[in-house]
C-alpha cells in the first residue's frame, strides 16, 4: 500500500501533463501511487498518460467521459489506495522534495495535523513568480480551523492542491467534491474536511511551494459563469456559519466581509463579462439582488470610512439603479 496518494486531473494536459508527471516522479520520497485521471480528454493527454503508465509501475490511468474536475478528482479519491491523498493539477508541478516536506512536517506534528504548504502562482512561461501565498513570513506557522478566516484572506483555503488530507477522514465521513457545481467547490470541500476533521492543529509550511501555472486563466476568469452569486452566497453563507461554529476570533470577523465584497464586486463584473446571456432588465435585477444581500449591506458599512457618503447613500439605498446612476454622473 502506498502512503500518499497523487491524484491528478486530466483534461487537454498534453501540452504540460509529462512535465507535471516527471515532477511526481522525481520527489525525493518515493512511497507514492500516481492516479493520472482523463476526463475525457479530446487531445493526445490520454495517450500520453497511457505511456508514462508502461514507463513507472506507481502511475495508474483511468479514462473516462467528460465529468468536469470535480467528478474527476472524486473518481481519484475513489481509485486511491494510499494513507494521505494529495492533489495536483495537470498543467502544474512540484518542487523535488515537496512530498518528504509534506511527510516529515506530518510526522513531527503527529497523526492528528493538517498540513499545507505555501502556493506560487507561475506565470504563462513557467519561470516569472507573479505572487507568493503564504500564511506568514515564518518558515511554518501552526494554526487551527478557528482562524478560518485569516486561511480565507490569505487564498490558502480556496484551492485543494497545496494540501495533505488524510484518507481516513475523507472515507470516514464520505466527503466529496460537489460535482452540480463547477466555481468555489474546492473551498467547499476544504470547510466539510475541516469539519469532519476536528480542532486539529493546522501546520503550514510557508517556505515550501506548490507550483500553481496560470496559463490561460485570465481569459477563463473572464467569461460569464452562471449563478455565480448564488453559489457564491451559498458557499460564502457556509464560511459564516462555520466560523461561528468553530468560534473564529472576533477581531477576523471583519475579514469575512472584506471577502464577501470582494466576491460580490466580482459577482456585478460577471454579469456583464462575455457571453452573457441576460438582458439588460435581468442583469438590473440581479444586481439589485446583490445590492439587497443582507451580507453585502454589512460589507457596505466596513467599506463606509473608504468611499464618498454620497456612493455609500447610494448603495445603501438597496436598489442598484441609483447606485449605477450616482456613478454616472459623477
Amino acid at each position: 500500500m502506498p502512503y500518499i496518494s497523487v491524484i491528478v486531473p486530466v483534461y487537454n494536459a498534453e501540452k504540460t501533463i509529462e512535465r507535471c508527471v516527471e515532477s511526481i516522479q522525481r520527489q525525493s520520497y518515493g512511497d507514492l501511487e500516481i492516479l493520472l485521471i482523463d476526463d475525457g480528454s479530446g487531445d493526445g493527454s490520454g495517450a500520453l498518460c497511457d505511456r508514462l503508465a508502461g514507463q513507472d509501475d506507481r502511475i495508474r490511468v483511468c479514462h473516462k467521459e467528460n465529468g468536469g474536475v470535480s467528478h474527476t478528482r472524486n473518481t481519484g479519491m475513489k481509485m486511491a489506495e494510499g494513507r494521505y491523498l494529495l492533489f495536483v493539477d495537470g498543467d502544474d508541478y512540484l518542487p523535488d522534495d515537496y512530498c518528504e516536506s509534506l511527510i516529515k512536517a506530518q510526522t513531527e506534528a503527529g497523526e492528528d495535523a493538517f498540513c499545507w504548504t505555501a502556493l506560487r502562482i507561475v506565470s504563462e512561461n513557467n519561470s516569472v513568480a507573479e505572487q507568493n501565498l503564504v500564511y506568514e513570513k515564518a518558515e511554518r506557522s501552526v494554526a487551527e480551523r478557528c482562524d478560518v478566516l485569516k486561511f480565507s484572506a490569505r487564498y490558502l483555503l480556496n484551492s485543494p492542491v497545496n494540501k495533505l488530507y488524510h484518507a481516513d477522514i475523507i472515507k470516514r465521513h464520505g466527503l466529496a467534491m460537489e460535482e452540480k457545481i463547477s466555481i468555489a467547490e474546492d473551498l467547499l470541500f476544504n470547510l466539510q474536511y475541516l469539519d469532519a476533521a476536528g480542532n486539529c492543529r493546522i501546520v503550514i509550511l510557508n517556505q515550501v511551494p506548490y507550483y500553481y501555472v496560470r496559463n490561460g486563466q485570465v481569459s477563463l476568469d473572464n467569461r460569464y459563469r452562471k449563478n455565480f452569486y448564488a453559489i457564491h452566497k451559498k458557499i460564502l453563507g457556509a464560511l459564516w456559519d462555520y466560523c461561528q461554529k468553530w468560534q473564529a476570533p472576533p477581531e477576523d470577523i471583519p475579514l469575512f466581509f472584506t471577502r464577501y465584497w470582494e466576491y460580490m464586486q466580482n459577482a456585478f463584473a460577471n454579469l456583464e463579462s462575455a457571453g452573457c446571456p441576460l438582458s439588460g432588465f435581468a442583469k438590473f435585477v440581479e444586481k439589485s439582488r446583490i445590492t439587497a444581500d443582507g451580507y453585502f449591506q454589512k460589507s457596505l458599512v466596513q467599506k463606509k470610512g473608504t468611499m464618498g457618503r454620497g456612493s455609500y447613500l447610494m448603495w445603501r439605498s438597496r436598489v442598484y439603479l441609483l447606485a449605477w446612476l450616482y456613478e454616472k454622473i459623477r
